[in-house]
């Protein structure tokens, strides 16, 4: 597969193959280096003949180029084709390469930092693994030993926030000496350690294991691992025949935890200037604290938006927090199943998912009611007149019809949209009918938030790093 570093990576990779490639052109191409892409396989580089491209939307780059680059004492210059193809070669050297005049867009480039411009978003698989392979490697790779060792071609916001992630770790959980004491494993890996898959193991936990413990990376010392094998064995088998409690699991994290003998990590993609690293330690007291404070505002839901925001206030111990849940179709075109999300209102990234069985819990009729729209509900031109039209709920036809909201304002209802938008925003307006209309909404809002955020009584600790 052709691969493209633009300008100043490309003449350093050249400059791999010719050390002499920068101190003869890197002055003389300093001011094109934007427009200059060498071409690679696979990011290798052609043996016989390496290609740099040309691609600029001004007619005259090219002979620019070739002018400046004619000023370079010591080469051999062959024209192939005139205003398109001309063979640079050293007098005496090795040093032979191609400038050329690209005829359209490229694709898989990497710019000139080393940042793959790629519109594919790497899994979450991978998203982990790359931070794995850095912490095992006790430094910073570069760009291209990360690409290449998690086999994806990471944009630049992706390796920024390994970079800050790494910066977060080294100077709060471990330091760069103390990494290479440790082994790493994804927790979704199964084939991790086998008393890391007993103490996330489903039939021990009284919740989710996220819920649990969100951890997305572990830390194991080197040291430790026999003892932590044989302890983890006898209180696996002690919680299985409850002899042991979820506390009994939780003291243990706890303990090992703060002797750095087992750490636990979770993870979010670093969006903000510098990582924020916390412990996360719940008890009893801190999920007492935790208490739905009233409408923050109302969110303006138009009936083509993909989407709605619940926007609201929390109070946890002394502070206040703004902070939305927002609720929309994540599946396959044309689906309209509903997932939700939660973040704080100034964050970039969202804290986490509100499991599936916690809605379904809240909302009973949401899963039967998504299946009847997307399966037998046929639309009426409008969202107001299909809600109208469906048979499944008389109630919800009875409070759109009344139009009273406390958390959004509604706006076209009565407007002609295509049928899956219809169908979508019929969805969306299920679910802000069942938030409007459940009878306690602090209960209901606190257990939303607490799933976001990955806790409950039961949740033990862990690093957060986001």
């Amino acid at each position: 597969m052709k691969v493209y570093h633009q300008g100043q990576y490309g003449f350093k990779t050249l400059n791999k193959k010719y050390n002499k490639f920068i101190p003869s052109f890197g002055k003389a191409l300093k001011s094109f280096s934007s427009v200059l892409y060498l071409e690679t396989e696979d990011n290798a580089l052609n043996l016989t003949t390496p290609t740099i491209k040309v691609v600029s939307s001004q007619p005259n780059s090219f002979s620019a180029i070739e002018k400046e680059m004619r000023k370079v004492k010591g080469f051999k210059i062959s024209v192939k084709e005139p205003n398109n193809k001309i063979l640079f070669e050293q007098t005496g050297q090795p040093m032979r390469f191609m400038l050329y005049k690209s005829g359209g867009r490229l694709q898989n480039v990497f710019d000139e930092d080393g940042n793959a411009l790629t519109s594919k978003k790497p899994t979450t698989d991978q998203q982990e693994d790359a931070v794995r392979y850095i912490l095992e490697s006790a430094k910073l790779p570069t760009k291209a030993e990360i690409n290449k060792a998690i086999r994806f071609d990471f944009d630049k916001t992706w390796h920024s926030s390994f970079e800050k992630t790494f910066e977060g770790i080294k100077n709060n959980i471990m330091t760069v000496s103390d990494m290479k004491k440790y082994e790493f494993y994804r927790d979704s890996n199964r084939n991790k350690l086998d008393f890391l898959n007993k103490i996330t193991d489903s039939k021990i936990l009284p919740d989710s294991k996220d819920n649990w413990n969100p951890s997305d990376l572990w830390a194991v010392k080197r040291t430790e691992k026999p003892r932590l094998q044989v302890t983890v064995n006898k209180l696996y088998t002690e919680l299985q025949a409850q002899k042991k409690t979820i506390e009994d699991l939780n003291k243990f994290i706890e303990n090992e935890l703060k002797k750095k003998n087992l750490i636990g990590i979770s993870l979010k993609q670093v969006t903000a200037p510098r990582a924020t690293v916390k412990k996360i330690s719940v008890d009893k007291k801190l999920i007492g604290s935790i208490n739905f404070n009233g409408v923050l505002e109302k969110y303006k839901f138009f009936c083509s938006n993909s989407y709605f925001d619940i926007l609201f206030k929390m109070k946890v111990i002394k502070d206040t927090v703004d902070y939305r849940f927002r609720f929309r179709p994540r599946a396959a075109s044309g689906q309209v199943k509903t997932y939700g999300e939660g973040q704080p209102v100034t964050q970039k990234t969202f804290d986490g998912a509100i499991s599936s069985d916690i809605i379904n819990l809240k909302f009973p009729k949401v899963r039967n009611f998504t299946s009847y729209v997307n399966d037998n509900l046929k639309t009426q031109g409008t969202v107001y007149k299909t809600i109208m039209y469906q048979n499944f709920d008389d109630k919800f036809k009875k409070f759109v019809e009344k139009g009273k909201y406390d958390f959004v304002v509604v706006d076209e209802l009565t407007k002609k949209l295509g049928a899956y938008e219809i169908k979508r925003a019929v969805v969306l307006l299920y679910y802000i009918y069942n938030f409007e209309t459940y009878n306690n909404r602090k209960e209901l809002f606190n257990s939303f938030y607490l799933a976001a955020k990955k806790m409950n009584q039961f949740s033990s600790q862990h690093w957060k790093v986001f």
